[in-house]
């Protein structure tokens, strides 16, 4: 009888230990949406920007966005934030191109992280632009880099050709033209 106990009780630990061995089944995104103030301290960087498109790997999205302003950070004016695609999984889940969001992002340069839960990215509306101005400050705008600077490529070494050179076609059928119009004048006398 006490054998058998023995044994009863260590298969019970053996299963327990089974059990939390196992991996576990991924649960739903399940977090308290942390306070405007508390989600800035968490962010590396806070900028509001338009969706230009997404890429979908897996479960993972890349967002291209153009950057318009930025409160915390220095994004880049083309810039990239990575997410898991599903907002069951704390994700941003589908955002739509052509929308401007408000991202709350982790990184010091692209491509950014951000989540859903506690992050804080959503929808840019003037009530949480307003609200974020107020702990951040206005913020600066995002300007494209500037346009790359001329430069002057020599195609030949040797000097232009001078204005007789250059005339000297023109002059040429002009005298052609107007020996042309002496000799049908002439022929038109006769």
């Amino acid at each position: 009888m006490i054998r058998a106990a023995r044994l009863a009780a260590a298969m019970l630990l053996a299963c327990l230990g089974l059990v939390l061995l196992v991996e576990a089944p991924a649960f739903a995104c399940t977090c308290k949406q942390a306070g405007l103030e508390q989600q800035a301290k968490q962010a590396d960087a806070i900028f509001i920007g338009t969706i230009d498109s997404v890429a979908t790997e897996g479960n993972d999205h890349t967002y291209s966005i153009t950057a318009s302003r930025a409160y915390l950070g220095t994004p880049e004016r083309l810039t990239q934030v990575e997410s898991l695609g599903s907002t069951a999984s704390c994700g941003l889940g589908n955002l739509d191109a052509g929308t401007t969001y408000v991202f709350f992002a982790n990184g010091t340069s692209s491509p950014y992280d951000a989540d859903g839960c506690p992050g804080g990215t959503s929808t840019a509306n003037p009530t949480r632009i307003t609200k974020i101005e107020e702990i951040l400050g206005e913020g600066t705008s995002v300007d494209p880099p500037p346009p790359p600077e001329a430069t002057l490529d020599r195609v030949e070494e040797s000097a232009p050709p001078g204005f007789a050179r250059m005339a000297a076609p023109g002059g040429a059928a002009a005298i052609i033209g107007l020996l042309g119009l002496v000799v049908v004048r002439r022929l038109a006398r006769r």
